[in-house]
């Protein structure tokens, strides 16, 4: 329950700022770094940035294919605005629980309105969900590393053992990205997001040329009786795309002027900038391929185009750089999750820290690579972890918004019942979501006995 000066605030204070800004969490030894800024100095546009830091990424790369099974470019793109109507509703929600709270962090924010209760299950998420865009980054590493392997030997390439799939993507992700991993400190890694806004625009900007510098045949597909079930299979992409939401309460923390109106500019365009982005990737792509576009777009092209070439190494390097943050934040989760049950302590021993570290970021990276070798696809990883995202994006700050708006002691006004009726279908329709798109994500992997492949060498 909140407390009497909590209770006494009026729903939604617009214009009221924030008097305690950002502070560092610490996780043990380990100071976990959030955007790399002083407390309450950012700027607006820096905002911004950050904000679309966090939102662009891998997911741009199963867009058209996302577009192929929303059913066409009108019903992709209705579906895209109509999610970011409740996304971007649902990042004012945060906002306004890290207000009320002066929360500094995600799970803060959703454990201070929902209690111990849904801050574990907020911990217990955002572990999954690191787990696995992990998993997800390393099978995008393979795939272009085989069509890499495609375009330098040609299309047997898979059948010399040094150059299978298993074995490039082990080995580089143990001598590269494992190293990365282990320090105690990732401070040089913290600009590492730049780059991931790189290769999104170079993925983007080489999607648009193909399609207009080359002769394409699109593939257009039936629709089946199962149409409903395949506009819900496009849904993971959306969520695993646009969610930003874990960075968005530290990111409203920093903000210079802490108000509504000030966050909805930044809010507003950050969305404009990744829609368009997303929008213009996934509408080329499917031009391109139609419903022939695979779980990757880059994967759908010829593997000896130096264009597509230029977007896989910038691919790669992006995700070299960003495993190893979201590694860290997962580990830093799973460290205050175990300090909350009692299994180990926030500040241990220097000797004892560095064990644990080690023993947590070997058992993550192996088992994530384990699966990544098993997983025949990023559309397979996706479509588990947009489920997660969903949690995110509309169940906590939906169940967070409603709660404060009853705890609070005031008349209750118009505005207030509108809000709990935002907050009620932001809850109820973020879990129907998450159970349609986890169910249908297990079932059609159970079904699918005909996955889809990297490359045509794996066929024979």
């Amino acid at each position: 329950m909140m407390g009497d000066r909590e209770e006494r605030r009026p729903i939604l204070a617009i214009n009221e700022p924030i008097q305690n800004g950002y502070r560092s969490t610490e996780t043990g030894d380990e100071k976990v770094e959030l955007p790399d800024v002083d407390e309450g100095k950012t700027s607006t546009p820096a905002a911004v940035f950050i904000v679309v830091n966090a939102a662009m990424g891998a997911g741009l790369l199963n867009f058209p294919n996302a577009f192929g099974q929303a059913g066409g470019i009108g019903p992709g793109v209705a579906m895209e605005l109509m999610f970011l109507i409740l996304i971007v509703t649902s990042l004012f929600a945060l906002a306004y629980c890290s207000q009320v709270h002066s929360s500094n962090t995600y799970q803060s924010a959703i454990e201070a309105t929902c209690g111990k209760g849904f801050g574990i299950a907020t911990e217990i998420c955002i572990i999954v969900y690191m787990f696995g865009t992990c998993i997800a980054m390393v099978i995008i590493i393979g795939d272009q590393f085989d069509k890499v392997m495609e375009a330098i030997v040609g299309i047997d390439f898979c059948h010399h053992w040094y150059m299978n799939r298993k074995f490039t993507m082990s080995a580089f992700a143990i001598l590269i990205i494992l190293p990365l991993c282990i320090p105690k400190d990732i401070g040089f890694l913290r600009h590492a997001s730049v780059i991931g806004v790189i290769a999104t625009l170079v993925v983007m900007f080489t999607v648009v040329i193909k399609y207009f510098t080359e002769d394409h045949h699109p593939v257009h597909n039936p629709r089946g009786k199962d149409s409903w079930g395949m506009t819900f299979s496009a849904i993971p992409a959306i969520f695993f795309a646009y969610q930003c939401h874990v960075s968005s309460v530290p990111v409203y923390a920093t903000l210079k002027r802490k108000t509504m109106s000030n966050w909805s500019i930044v809010i507003v365009s950050s969305m404009v900038l990744c829609a368009t982005t997303y929008t213009v990737t996934g509408v080329f792509g499917y031009l391109t391929f139609g419903d022939a576009a695979k779980s990757d777009i880059l994967q759908s092209y010829d593997a000896k185009d130096w264009f597509v070439i230029a977007a896989r190494i910038s691919v790669v390097v992006a995700m070299i750089t960003s495993y190893p943050i979201l590694q860290f934040c997962g580990r830093a989760a799973l460290i205050t999750l175990l300090s909350k049950t009692g299994m180990t302590t926030l500040t241990p021993p220097p000797k004892r820290e560095k064990i644990r570290r080690y023993v947590i970021t070997m058992t993550w990276f192996f088992s994530s690579l384990a699966f990544s070798l098993l997983v025949p696809n990023i559309g397979v990883a996706i479509a588990v972890v947009g489920g997660i995202a969903g949690c995110f994006i509309l169940v906590f700050p939906g169940f967070a918004l409603t709660r404060i708006i009853l705890d609070d002691t005031s008349p209750k006004t118009r505005k207030s019942y509108f809000l709990m009726g935002v907050g009620m279908l932001l809850f109820v329709g973020g879990m129907f979501l998450f159970g349609e798109i986890t169910c249908r994500a297990i079932i059609d992997d159970v079904r699918d006995t005909d996955p889809e492949l990297s490359s045509k060498c794996y066929e024979s």
